[in-house]
């Protein structure tokens, strides 16, 4: 789940502003969206993951589709702006999940709850996500489409809050801005940026490309690491009370694209690919005072995302 949260802020377009200097080709930027003037937003992000354990593959597809209605306001507090993100569609397509036409419920019901809720992102005239609220209330509309046992709402109930506990979600929403140095660009300027979200160290290099009829392109290279020495946590996993989940020996790489519109700051459209692989390990409860492990288990992911931001008809 925590993937499509990063996803939903990404498909938003509400990235960075760069605007063309005074004097000459130079490009410096500010975010700056038109205020008031209604947007739509579209987002496709296909996920492939491959999961071995014990010698068995489990191979599960997701595509998830979404539109959303976009609007920027001024923000209340110094010199920010308010992006208000209301969802008006959202659908899933699973494949390969073992027991899934056993469920008492089709994922698109949950989905259908989601319409109609909205996401709020406070966000610096430099593109820094300042604030984030909306997502416990989304989860919690789609939740109650289906009729769950107090335990499943419960459990999922805790992913959320692993999932939005301290800085994590900040961070994760963060990915989705394109990193830019406070200084004039020329097209061919590269720059490098890293952070680390949930004990995950994402290294990335940003590339100016051509410009064309106001529109800048952002080409965007990366690569994503764990801790050797220690464990890192997934925001969205769930505790399972008595056993301890690792997460290591992570590694992957991500390319893509921008198109900024440069009056704006806005995504007009975006691309990203990513994969990325890791091991999961768990230690059971003890018994006798000795701790049960787990066989490794060994996880690869491969994502395509695709989006666009256009003004609503």
């Amino acid at each position: 789940m925590f993937r499509s949260v990063v996803t939903v802020v990404l498909a938003a377009g509400a990235v960075l502003s760069l605007s063309t200097a005074s004097y000459g080709q130079e490009l410096v930027y500010r975010f700056d969206p038109e205020l008031g003037v209604p947007y739509r937003t579209s987002m496709t992000n296909e996920t492939r993951t491959r999961t071995r354990f014990q010698g068995m593959d489990l191979d599960v597809t997701m595509t998830i589709r979404m539109e959303q209605d976009v609007v920027f306001e001024p923000g209340s507090e110094g010199d920010t702006v308010v992006g208000k993100y209301t969802f008006s569609s959202m659908s899933a397509e699973l494949g390969g999940m073992p027991g899934l036409d056993q469920l008492p419920f089709d994922f698109n019901d949950l989905y259908r709850g989601i319409v109609g809720q909205t996401l709020t992102v406070v966000m610096s005239r430099s593109g820094e996500v300042i604030e984030f609220a909306g997502l416990v209330e989304a989860m919690g509309a789609m939740m109650d489409q289906v009729d769950l046992p107090d335990e499943m709402k419960a459990a999922f109930s805790q992913g959320m809050e692993s999932m939005l506990g301290g800085v994590q979600i900040k961070d994760m929403v963060q990915q989705g801005v394109p990193y830019v140095p406070r200084k004039p660009l020329h097209t061919g300027d590269s720059w490098n940026d890293s952070v680390t979200v949930a004990g995950m160290t994402i290294d990335t290099t940003y590339t100016l490309g051509e410009r064309n009829d106001g529109t800048a392109l952002i080409e965007v290279s990366g690569e994503m690491g764990g801790d050797n020495e220690e464990p890192f946590g997934l925001p969205g996993m769930p505790e399972i009370p008595g056993v301890e989940m690792r997460y290591e020996s992570l590694s992957g790489d991500y390319t893509g694209a921008y198109e900024l519109d440069e009056a704006t700051g806005l995504a007009r459209a975006y691309n990203l690919e990513t994969s990325m692989s890791m091991e999961v390990s768990m230690v059971m409860p003890q018994v006798e005072d000795q701790s049960i492990e787990v066989p490794t288990i060994s996880v690869s992911i491969q994502s395509k995302v695709e989006g666009e931001l256009r003004r609503a008809e």
